[in-house]
Formats: structure tokens, sequence, C-alpha cells
């Protein structure tokens, strides 16, 4: 893949991003690009790092192999014109929306992501890969594209300024009969609204999904967890707050504002690592308001008392957990034990582990196999 940023100002451009790679036979060994051979997986967790060259028109481009699917990547850049030293920003030609301004997490920390969308080719040899091109990659047909939009919101301790992350699955129909399901998708401590959008491409996996009948049109919600401290710093990621923001605040706007599923067949909770762990809270605080819960690379922390109460709570009704973590994250003996413990009580739970580390690719990886094996489907196991 050749990148290109045009900036004629600038003095120095890095391409930075999730393209180091780890090998499943060393797993903690880290590797450059050039050095990808089959069992090798680019990764979050070291920030690749690559001088780009200008060009007289002031171009700056560098090419990088790189295996298949929607890889994380940023720029790193020095431009005096603009007070940046080493300032990380995202693509300025990316396709992909944003919340306007700078009220995002990510921007306000300088942690910006984009992706990179990586055909597959056969010499790759790896059936993973495939798949993961096959969902991860833009659609071709555009038709059949959803779309995603911000809507600002006020969270639940009255702060404004804030934005809810909205993907509206291909024909979205704001008066069909029935309802569209709707998944709320949580980010990590690091991140913010824009994570299951970019950096783990669920509007392509879902494009594709939907594409090809694996899924019905499914509408996503994403939210931003930092409100709780007026430094708005990582420590500002309350889980109580989120689950309360999330049930009495954000259900209720978005169920006013679009076509969506009001009950809890119809709606399911995601997290990647610490919005997994908060989904711990929601299951504990609220367990009869979602019928599908994921925990991605986050497991939730509940006690023998949790389980049998969240057990009592709904009763004879349906609900499927649903905990993954990355082969490079450690072992899945967690995610079996929460899994046994909710089947011990009558409840369906499934656990999966896929090619990758902590990060977001990790994250898109796992919301797949959640979505199109688990997800509004009669073959989940339930109650």
């Amino acid at each position: 893949m050749t990148f290109v940023y045009r900036n004629p100002h600038a003095t120095r451009v890095r391409l930075a991003g999730d393209l180091t790679l780890l090998d499943l036979a060393t797993a903690n060994t880290r590797y450059q690009p050039e050095e990808w051979q089959p069992g090798r997986y680019h990764s979050g967790g070291t920030e690749f790092l690559r001088d780009m060259t200008r060009d007289p028109k002031g171009y700056w481009s560098v090419a990088v192999p790189l295996h298949a699917g929607g890889l994380s990547y940023w720029y790193r850049v020095w431009d005096p014109t603009r007070g940046w030293a080493n300032k990380r920003i995202w693509d300025p030609a990316s396709a992909n929306p944003r919340p306007p301004g700078e009220s995002s997490f990510r921007v306000r920390n300088n942690d910006v992501l984009d992706a990179v969308y990586v055909p597959y080719a056969r010499k790759q040899n790896d059936p993973v890969l495939k798949a993961r091109a096959d969902y991860e990659l833009p659609t071709a047909d555009r038709s059949k594209r959803g779309k995603v939009t911000y809507i600002p919101y006020t969270t639940i301790l009255g702060d404004s300024g804030h934005y809810l992350g909205v993907y509206l699955p291909a024909r979205y129909d704001a008066h069909r009969a029935e309802p569209y399901k709707v998944v709320y998708l949580a980010h990590g401590i690091f991140g913010d609204e824009t994570d299951f959008m970019v950096p783990a491409n669920v509007p392509n996996i879902l494009d594709n999904m939907t594409a090809r009948g694996e899924i019905e049109p499914t509408v996503v919600v994403t939210m931003g967890n930092h409100f709780t401290g007026t430094g708005l710093d990582f420590a500002s990621y309350n889980q109580a707050n989120a689950a309360d923001n999330l049930v009495r605040t954000i259900l209720p706007l978005i169920e006013q504002t679009y076509n969506v599923s009001t009950t809890r067949e119809g709606r399911a909770y995601g997290g990647f690592s610490y919005g997994g762990m908060t989904g711990g809270v929601v299951i504990r605080n609220y367990p009869t308001t979602f019928g599908y819960f994921g925990h991605f690379s986050g497991n939730p922390s509940l006690t023998s008392q949790d389980y049998d109460n969240v057990a009592d709570a709904i009763g004879s009704d349906k609900l499927f957990v649903f905990l993954g973590n990355g082969v490079f994250e450690g072992a899945p003996e967690a995610q079996n034990a929460i899994a046994n413990n909710f089947r011990s009580r009558g409840i369906g739970a499934g656990t999966a582990q896929v090619r990758g580390a902590h990060d977001g690719m990790t994250a898109g990886q796992l919301f797949t196999i959640f979505a199109r094996d688990y997800l509004w489907s009669g073959s989940a196991p339930c109650r």
C-alpha cells in the first residue's frame, strides 16, 4: 500500500500505526511489515513508525507491504506553520466521518486512528486474512453501504457537547413496520465513540454481512464514556455512570429518534476492553434491558450472587453472552470460566479467540463472530 499525504509546509512526516507484526510461534517478538510470513499478524501495542519522502509539490509518500484487512494507522507531522511537532493526525483524505470539532476523546488526547483497507492476495495463503478482507473492506456496491453520522446529546450528568455515533444500514426505512434491531457499543479506556466505527470497522463488517444475508439490517450506536470528570482525562471513564448514561439517557434518545427496537430481544450491548468490563455493570444493574452481551477483550467482573441475580431477573427470557480475546493477549481460560458460570445457570454463552492483540482490529474480528454467529439468531444458545 502506498500512503500519500499532502502538506507543503511540513518539515517531516512519518507514517505510524498498528502495523508491526506478531508471530503465533513467538507471541511477543515484533516484526516489520517487510518481515511478514504466514502466521504473523499486524497488531497494536507497539507503534510502527516510518519516515515519508517529500516531492517538490509537497506530497509525502511511503510504500509498505501489508496483509489483508482493515488496519489501523495515522500520521505524525512536523509543521511549524501550525505549531505541530510530532503531531498525531488522521488522514485528511479519509472518508470516515468524525464528530465535529475537538469533542472526541481521542482528538483531545492526540490519539486519533484511521483505517486502511487492504485486499487479500492468494499468496497470503491464510483463510483468516481472506475472511478479514471479505468483512472489513468496504463493499464495492455503494448502494449496499450504510451511513455513519454523529449526533449531539447531553449526558446523564448534564454535560453537553458530546456525540453519539449512529450507523444506519443501507436503505434504512424510518417508517418500516418492524423496528430495526440495535447494538450499543462501548469503547475501551483509551477510546471514544469513533473506535468501533473506524479501527474496528463495524460499518463495513455489517454492510458485508447484511449484503450476504448473514444478519438482518441492524443499527449501531456508539458512545463516548469520558464524561464523568471535569478534566475529561482517562480517569473520567466511570463504569457505573457509563452504564446509567447508556440505559437512562442514550436508549430513550435513540428510541425516540430512530426506528429501533425497544425490547430486550432487539437490543444488544458490546464493549471492548474497559467497555467489555462496563458490560458487567450493565448486566448486573440492568439485567433485563439487553438480550445479548458481547465482551471483547474485557471480561465482566461478577460474583456468584451476581450470576444468580441475573438468572433470577431474566427468568424464562432469552439471554446470550459472548466473550473473546486475541491470541496475543493470553489464554482464553478466563473467558471460558465466565461462560461456564452463565451456562451453569441456564444462560447461553459462547467464546472465541482471534489472531490479534489488544486493539481495535481484534475488537472488529470478535464483533464479526458475535454479529454473524449469534446476534438475533435462533441458533444462539439461550434459556
